[in-house]
């Protein structure tokens, strides 16, 4: 698919969601949910999130040490940047523009960079997984079939993430190198960035401090369950924890929806059905919540991450090439 197929697609997600999200909506009583948020549950939220996006740089410090040493403050600049460009770019330009960042800073093959950032994702992966598995027994879902589905396309998932690894270290990607695509012109150009991206993928078992990465990684999902729970509280909506838990495992699945910069239309809509079908939550408060919570990952990162971009001196048309 090219790129204009992507976002022809991105865009009718996007719309699709922004339909549904304000589709039937009483708006006086929406701008009364939205007039009447707690300030204080709000920006302990705000706070939780910043604190677990420097925790993301801390991890990332931990998986690049066994390329070069490269400190917190300058990789927590780089994250911001990715937020920003995540938020305002199609195609999750974000990724590649953080990894871009570190790369020309310390002059460091681009490829090596990215794997780390493809081990992050993994690991966030497997960390989403793992909650499900935790959080599946509580799941309030009365349909014994759906709940089953779930838990089926948890191990589904978990199955594709050991067979990627599993691949690699059988050398399969050494295989590969041998057939007549990888010595064509479409090969010699693909399968270098392929296998240093699989190299990247093996610093989890290079790292000196697996340790840190497993507590910064518990940390980070800690803080973003706490900042859900904190804006959901600000609110005025109280469904626990595990409510909480459940909330936010359906914001990181929408997420993977193809849409819009920063998930427009789509993770409105997620949440908000999410928040009426499970916790039968009116319409106007679930989307009150939905958009102030999108709000609170919208608008630190982007401000935030935009400032450290300007002084960055990255160019943009360089970030086009890699993508």
């Amino acid at each position: 698919m090219n790129k204009y197929s992507k976002l022809i697609v991105s865009i009718f997600f996007s719309l699709v969601g922004i339909y549904f999200s304000f589709n039937k909506i009483n708006y006086e009583k929406l701008m009364f949910h939205l007039f009447n948020v707690r300030l204080i549950p709000l920006s302990i939220g705000i706070f939780l999130l910043i604190s677990a996006a420097y925790l993301r740089a801390l991890r990332w410090k931990y998986i690049l040490k066994p390329i070069r040493n490269v400190s917190t403050q300058i990789l927590f600049g780089s994250v911001m940047i990715g937020y920003f460009g995540n938020n305002v770019l199609p195609f999750r330009l974000g990724e590649l523009l953080r990894t871009h960042a570190v790369s020309f800073r310390y002059s460091i093959q681009f490829p090596k960079i990215f794997g780390t950032v493809i081990l992050e994702r993994v690991i966030d992966l497997c960390s989403l997984i793992l909650i499900i598995l935790i959080v599946a027994p509580w799941f309030p879902f009365q349909n014994a079939n759906l709940k089953t589905g779930i838990l089926a396309l948890v191990f589904f998932t978990t199955a594709l993430v050991i067979s990627i690894i599993v691949f690699y270290h059988l050398g399969y990607v050494e295989k590969i190198k041998d057939w007549d695509l990888s010595k064509s012109e479409f090969g010699e150009k693909i399968f270098p960035f392929l296998e240093n991206t699989f190299n990247g993928l093996t610093l989890l078992t290079k790292v000196n401090n697996f340790t840190g990465i497993v507590l910064t990684t518990a940390i980070i999902w800690v803080f973003y369950l706490g900042s859900t729970y904190a804006v959901l509280i600000s609110c005025d909506i109280n469904i626990g924890y595990v409510g909480a838990c459940i909330i936010l495992i359906i914001g990181g699945l929408i997420i993977a929806i193809p849409s819009l910069p920063s998930a427009a239309g789509t993770y409105d809509a997620g949440v908000k059905y999410g928040l009426i079908a499970i916790y039968f939550i009116s319409s106007e408060k679930a989307l009150s919540y939905a958009l102030i919570s999108h709000a609170t990952m919208f608008f630190p990162y982007v401000i935030i991450g935009a400032v450290y971009f300007i002084f960055s001196n990255l160019n943009y048309n360089d970030i086009k090439k890699r993508s």
